[in-house]
């Protein structure tokens, strides 16, 4: 880690240890949380948008009357990998754990994961809290974690269950951490009984619900965490592929990695003026699955294409597009804090049928014709 993340790391548990003051009691707040699509100020003359599926709503937590009282305990660690929680959940297994997230041989990045797959980046904070949905049909199962003070031992969910507090380590931070699964299908109801002096009596996080299934997108964000009371550090950003076309438009598609998640934006600049359009994604492990992310994206004369992007697994060594004419196109890589991501362009009327991994020896380990044509998908190479 830089010296710059170091101080604005300090800087942000400083300011977050510092609001935590008592408060009144809470007032339930609806928060709505789109898909992150945004177009900047120019000449847009068409871009595909996107519905947005996951609702975050920030329900008042704090110590209840009828809130169980956790007994004490001492101190629970982590299991092996930095596992805190697991259980089952509508005959799914699951766990959360504190991990490492950068490709191998690079600085360490850690996070929260579920099931080893889907990440959540984010620094030790007490008051911390995220959320995610998996949005698997029939599922309806929600997982989350809250960071806790040294003198609080566990929360109650719900009333009647106890989770305990959890301690675990990476890249030389300390978590202390609570996690557990709960259903969709009724409201969530987080207290902690008899919290310290220090505590604030009432403190917020989100709650992620599925909506109902669209018969033209993706009916859920799967793996994307929402996230309340983040510890606020600078996310690594960069530019993953830029070019020109024949119009003699200039294009560009950057990434910027951090709590938000894997969040890419697709520029298009010419004479007549600019456009925009930005998306995020789950971040993955660097052997979970490839988020593929489609950015479609109308240019100032009337032609448009869509930018693609993805993070690389460390097998591969380059990734190559089968375009609908035949043609392919090998995709530009790039490394963003410790992370390998690769990206392109399919100009109009041309479309995206294939993309190939390939190793090192020019071997094609993997190879998926299920791609986006806005939105994002996930696959295992």
């Amino acid at each position: 880690m830089t010296a710059t993340h170091e101080r604005e790391l300090r800087r942000a548990l400083n300011d977050t240890l510092q609001s935590v003051h008592p408060s009144p009691p809470p007032v339930e707040t609806i928060v709505r949380r789109g898909k992150s699509i945004r177009m900047r100020r120019g000449v847009v003359l068409s871009a595909v948008g996107l519905a947005g599926v996951i609702a975050a709503t920030s329900l008042g937590l704090g110590g209840g009357q009828h809130a169980a009282a956790p007994p004490a305990a001492a101190t629970i660690t982590a299991g092996p990998n930095g596992v805190f929680a697991s259980g089952t959940a509508n005959g799914h297994p699951w766990q959360l754990a504190v991990q490492n997230i950068a490709d191998p041989g690079y600085s360490c990045l850690p996070a929260i994961t579920l099931n080893g797959i889907d990440a959540d980046p984010v620094y030790p904070a007490p008051g911390t809290a995220a959320v995610v949905g998996l949005g698997q049909p029939g599922h309806q199962v929600g997982y989350a974690f809250v960071q806790l003070p040294a003198d609080v031992n566990a929360i109650v969910v719900n009333g009647d269950t106890n989770v305990p507090a959890v301690s675990a380590s990476v890249c030389g931070w300390h978590y202390r951490v609570a996690g557990f699964a709960y259903s969709l299908a009724e409201p969530l109801r987080v207290t902690v009984a008899n919290p310290p002096a220090d505590w604030p009596p009432a403190f917020s996080m989100p709650v992620v619900s599925i909506q109902p299934p669209s018969k033209t997108t993706t009916a859920e964000n799967p793996g994307l965490w929402i996230n309340a009371n983040t510890a606020r550090v600078e996310s690594a950003s960069g530019t993953a592929a830029w070019g020109d076309l024949p119009n003699k438009e200039q294009w560009a598609i950057k990434v910027q990695f951090g709590t938000g998640g894997d969040c890419y934006e697709f520029d298009a600049i010419s004479s007549s003026g600019s456009t925009q359009m930005g998306y995020c994604g789950p971040v993955s492990t660097p052997d979970g699955p490839a988020t593929i992310m489609a950015l479609p994206l109308g240019f100032a004369n009337g032609n448009g294409a869509t930018g693609y992007a993805l993070p690389e697994s460390p097998a591969t060594d380059h990734i190559t597009a089968t375009l609908s004419n035949g043609s392919t196109e090998q995709a530009t890589s790039c490394l963003v804090d410790g992370r390998a991501y690769a990206a392109f362009i399919v100009p109009d009327p041309l479309t995206l049928t294939k993309l190939t991994w390939f190793d090192a020896n020019g071997q094609a380990i993997a190879s998926t014709t299920a791609l986006p044509r806005y939105g994002y998908v996930q696959f295992q190479p």
